[in-house]
């Protein structure tokens, strides 16, 4: 009789618990965001795109510049070697390996420049993502927000993303002005 009474009691024990949990679960209001799909295509990802886009072509600018003029000295050593002293050639060549230096070197800063901006715009954009999802979510009332990961199936009518874009497009519209 007593094992009897044990397994009532865990039951009416386990019924309540899982009746309270399914009470607060029904409480519970998810979203969700495809938070990579907004970070590439939101206006302020296109701009900060393009901008990188324009420095970079800027800067391959200079590296085609100084490019061609170590080409050219090299040549100028190749034609006129014959014709030069040993120690005129000796200084021509080490000025060709000191402006070939100076090239990786532009090389090595221009990409840190992109990289640096790169960053900074990234940085700014997912800070800006943020505070719009988080800001949704306290309007909202959602118990959470999810996005690309562990997600394995998400309903349309949770899905947030395009509602997110344009906010976050409506917050980041003046960064560009």
């Amino acid at each position: 009789m007593t094992k009897v009474k044990q397994f009532l009691t865990i039951f009416c024990v386990l019924t309540t618990v899982l009746t309270v949990n399914s009470a607060q679960a029904a409480k519970a209001n998810f979203a969700y965001v495809d938070v990579p799909r907004v970070m590439a295509s939101s206006d302020a990802s296109k701009l900060a795109t393009a901008l990188l886009k324009k420095t970079l072509a800027i800067k391959q600018k200079e590296v085609t510049v100084m490019k061609a003029d170590i080409n050219k000295m090299k040549k100028n050593l190749e034609q006129r070697k014959n014709l030069m002293t040993l120690e005129a050639r000796a200084e021509l060549a080490s000025k060709i390996r000191r402006k070939f230096r100076e090239f990786q070197r532009l090389i090595e800063d221009n990409q840190a420049t992109v990289d640096r901006e790169n960053r900074r715009w990234t940085k700014k954009l997912t800070e800006a993502l943020r505070d719009v999802i988080e800001e949704v979510g306290r309007e909202k009332k959602y118990t959470a927000i999810f996005s690309r990961g562990q997600t394995i199936f998400v309903a349309p009518d949770i899905e947030i993303t395009d509602k997110i874009l344009i906010r976050l497009n409506n917050k980041t519209k003046n960064w560009f002005k």
